[in-house]
């Protein structure tokens, strides 16, 4: 396939390996070139030797594979026109591939029950070829455990026990691994459209750390759908449902898309010009009394725009100070550690990993994900299993035979975490236990890793002494440790305890990984910017008469309790906040501008690896509708900055020049002008088409509105065109990582990405492959941090409770929840206690609790746990109503709340 030839497939995939069940990749092989019968083999379960002579093409070949995807297509129902997978259909390429133009089965077609399955996937199970890809997937390589495969002969059924939605945060990628329309996407029933009918554009995702590589598909101004888009270094395959759904919160109706200003409580709306006018007079009054506020989710570009504009000593990062610290740590080690800072592929490729404090499942998703396949590890299992002297002869595609002779062998994960994650089942010890007894926890495993005649903590139980050793020898007689752990619980103390241990380690000679997650998409390139927390601008607020306050893409109410922030904000004079949804911060607002998201901008940002990465706008907000005004946050700003009035010439100042600016004040940026061609890239002369030669076109789509034809909006910014018309990125021969969507001659399908893997995969014909900032350079320096030894305080049970996080996937993401919780009826909003202290207190599981934090009434009901610690309070931290400052504050006075 790599090398272009056309082999009809369906149970290979590349992350999946071969298992030969479908029959499909026949080809005849020839003993000798005297040979001329040759025997019938699969391709995908044979392997490549030496002078080999095969045909692809033979007419035996050929009449077996017609034959066997007829009998596939027996039960298949008729339903081509009316399936969400129609035109994108992997097995329509194949039957196109392989001729069956017609039908000889004139009987009753099986028919099976379709299950619900959750918000996000239809079912429909009618159009299965039984190829297994999915239990495959979902069970074997995802980790999922409430979805098989059930029944007998041809009537074999996919699915759960019972309806219900799928438990596996990855459960989206079914619509993927499947090759037929048996999983679609739930969510976009209301904003449908065949592929070759949308336009796509390479983009980033903006939830988390990691920054998976997507494809976003938009029409008339709607998002309708994401793609995974691959990336040899990231996500390659597969995405999290929360990268791959969470695309709705765009289209959510209520969103703010005209400038205004308030002028006693009176809201009055603003053009371009009024409102650049109104907000330059007002900055250009301030002077030294102005503030900025940036955004660990706003671009790179966004936020240094700002910083432009207000000033070295005027601009915060955005962060509360908890997050600060632990975002100047993570920039330490990567400057100074000396360790290896894998990427998410290269997380798959370590033997024994250690996650400290950090539930990555709903984090960090896709990390989590790479756990698992390091767990699994097929590459490791032939490289470390000694036993069989064979294992070496085995492909590394033919997947059950390694599981066999493996005896699924494991590497080994071990976890310290507040309480149950969906990574135990994999891991051979999970500690459960306060930050603080984790963190002392971890000292006492790197201290016997420093010295091995160290005398643990008599507190330990025998067990406990022995899993501590357990772990310790583990890392030592590792080939290829990894360290893990993140900033979720707000404490930089978690981070210190994960760098000390892997210093021990590579003390010791050891090529260990630590790989730090932040919780947002760029944490690390607003911390690059300026070490100012928000808690120093807080500060100044009180102490000084500040008359103009500038809010970028932030909602100071995430961070700190109301009251505290409108006392704050009920000082500052002028308030003018830059954002694309409406939130409680923007009520403060003097002067309102509305920007555009990260499906409609264009920009960077940095992730936990301080990989570069670059994302484009998916459309013009305002090409579908004139009275919309909006644009990126950086135009705003340097709008603002240059008195520039005119939208036209705002326009023309496009992402290259704001690079530029972003390199000239910050020099360590310099690269993020080679990671991406700029906007003069040309192929055969033209700029890459954004849509499918088959699209309908513009025009097409406004044929019931208008018959006038509109002409296409110049993209200043990007080396794309919004149109059909322009240079394909298929004729590309060197690995282009910027693909707007994927596509070969007869591949209409997702699957056409793994005809040109290899060329993707390879780095000497790479564009753009030099993208971090802090390459992974090993030095000998020590980064080491002490500790006191202070003994651990316990509060006495029932006096108190202390706040610990707690994080849901679909559900703790600021700008993705509201639509979640519109889109799911599972209630996430409960606090979690331990079993024993819910005895103490006479509470029941569902009972309704009440306590007060900073003039703040909250009214949870309650989970019940048997893992988390007695004394310890879990909240769904980032949920909009739960200020993240209530983290290790202790709540006094809980009550039961009467029914």
């Amino acid at each position: 396939m790599s090398l272009g030839f056309d082999i009809p497939y369906f149970c290979w995939h590349p992350a999946l390996g071969s298992i030969g069940a479908c029959r499909q990749c026949a080809i005849k092989i020839y003993k000798s070139s005297t040979d001329d019968k040759g025997i019938i083999v699969m391709s995908c379960m044979t392997s490549v030797q030496e002078g080999m002579i095969i045909s692809i093409t033979d007419g035996e070949v050929e009449k077996f594979r017609k034959n066997i995807i007829e009998l596939m297509m027996l039960n298949h129902p008729h339903d081509c026109p009316v399936c969400a997978e129609g035109g994108s259909c992997h097995l329509q390429d194949m039957t196109v591939l392989n001729q069956h133009f017609s039908r000889r089965f004139r009987f009753e077609k099986r028919i099976f029950k379709n299950q619900f399955l959750g918000p996000l996937l239809t079912h429909e199970m009618n159009r299965c070829i039984t190829c297994y890809r999915c239990v495959r997937y979902y069970n074997d390589y995802s980790g999922g455990k409430d979805f098989g495969v059930y029944g007998i002969s041809n009537k074999i059924y996919f699915g759960r026990l019972k309806n219900g939605s799928l438990e596996s945060e990855f459960s989206g990628n079914l619509i993927d691994v499947c090759p037929t329309g048996v999983f679609t996407d739930k969510t976009n029933k209301n904003n449908f459209y065949r592929k070759w009918d949308l336009q796509y554009t390479p983009s980033i995702c903006h939830h988390c750390s990691i920054g998976c590589n997507i494809s976003i598909g938009e029409k008339l101004g709607k998002i309708c759908r994401i793609d995974n888009r691959y990336n040899k270094n990231i996500n390659k395959y597969f995405l999290c449902d929360l990268g791959r759904f969470s695309y709705g919160y765009s289209n959510l109706k209520n969103r703010l898309k005209n400038p205004f200003q308030r002028i006693k409580n009176t809201i009055h709306s603003l053009n371009y010009s009024d409102a650049i006018k109104k907000t330059s007079s007002l900055v250009n009054s301030s002077q030294s009394s102005i503030l900025g506020i940036g955004s660990v989710r706003a671009s790179l570009e966004s936020n240094i725009a700002l910083y432009n504009l207000v000033g070295k000593n005027n601009f915060s990062n955005g962060m509360p100070n908890k997050l600060n610290k632990c975002a100047k740590i993570i920039l330490k080690n990567l400057k100074n550690g000396g360790f290896n800072i894998p990427s998410i592929s290269d997380i798959e490729t370590y033997d024994v990993i250690l996650i400290i404090g950090e539930d990555i499942t709903q984090t960090a998703p896709r990390a989590a994900l790479a756990v698992r396949q390091a767990i699994n590890n097929i590459n490791n299992n032939i490289k470390n299993n000694l036993n069989h002297k064979n294992m070496s002869e085995i492909p590394l595609w033919h997947s059950y035979a390694i599981q066999n002779a493996t005896q699924h062998k494991k590497n080994k994960l071990f976890i310290t975490s507040l309480d149950k994650t969906k990574l135990d089942d994999i891991s051979i010890w999970s500690y459960y236990g306060s930050i603080k007894k984790q963190i002392e926890l971890i000292n006492f495993i790197t201290e016997y890793i420093h010295d091995d005649t160290y005398i643990i903590h008599k507190k330990y139980s025998k067990s406990v002494l022995q899993k501590i050793i357990l772990i310790a020898q583990s890392l030592m007689q590792a080939k290829k440790p990894l360290i893990i752990s993140g900033t979720s619980y707000f404490d930089d103390q978690i981070l210190k305890v994960a760098i000390n241990i892997a210093t021990r380690l590579k003390e010791k000679g050891l090529p260990v990984g630590l790989a730090l997650f932040p919780l947002s998409v760029n944490s690390l390139g607003s911390i690059l910017i300026s070490d100012i927390s928000l808690n120093d601008v807080f500060k100044r607020i009180n102490n000084n008469n500040i008359n103009t306050l500038i809010i970028l893409e932030n909602d100071l109410y995430r961070f700190v309790s109301y009251f505290k922030v409108k006392k704050l904000l009920d000082k500052v004079t002028n308030i003018i906040v830059i954002d694309h949804y409406f939130n409680q911060t923007v009520n403060h607002a003097s002067i309102f501008l509305p920007c555009s998201n990260g499906f409609e901008s264009s920009g960077t940002v940095i992730n936990y690896e301080s990989r570069a990465q670059r994302f484009f706008r998916a459309f013009i907000p305002h090409f579908y509708n004139s009275k919309i005004l909006v644009l990126d946050s950086w135009r705003w700003l340097y709008a603002i900055k240059n008195f520039i009035f005119s939208f036209r010439m705002i326009e023309k100042f496009t992402l290259d020049n704001i690079i530029d600016l972003c390199c000239l004040l910050f020099p360590i940026f310099k690269i993020i002008k080679k990671i991406a061609p700029n906007s003069l890239f040309r192929m055969t002369g033209q700029k890459i088409a954004r849509s499918s030669y088959r699209s309908s076109g513009r025009n097409a789509s406004y044929n019931n509105k208008n018959s006038i034809q509109s002409s296409v909006p110049p993209d200043y910014d990007t080396m794309f065109t919004f149109s059909m018309e322009g240079g394909s990125v298929q004729s590309i021969k060197e690995n282009f990582l910027y693909l707007p969507f994927s596509h070969s001659p007869g591949w209409n399908s997702g699957q056409s990405y793994y005809k040109s893997e290899k060329l993707l995969q390879n780095k000497k014909n790479s564009f753009y492959n030099n993208d971090l900032l802090f390459p992974n350079v090993i030095n000998k320096d020590i980064l080491y941090f002490s500790f006191l030894n202070k003994k651990l305080k316990h509060q006495k049970i029932l006096e108190s409770f202390t706040v610990v996080p707690y994080y849901f996937l679909l559900h703790s993401e600021e700008l993705s929840q509201q639509y979640f919780k519109r889109l799911n009826k599972v209630n996430y909003f409960y606090v979690i206690i331990n079993i024993k202290d819910a005895l103490l207190l006479n509470l029941n599981q569902g009972d309704i609790i009440k306590f007060q934090f900073e003039m703040n009434i909250f009214n949870f009901p309650i989970c019940l746990s048997n893992k988390l610690d007695q004394g310890l309070l879990g909240l769904p931290i980032g949920n909009i109503e739960i200020p993240q400052s209530i983290i290790g504050n202790l709540i006094t006075n809980i009550q039961k709340k009467d029914a």
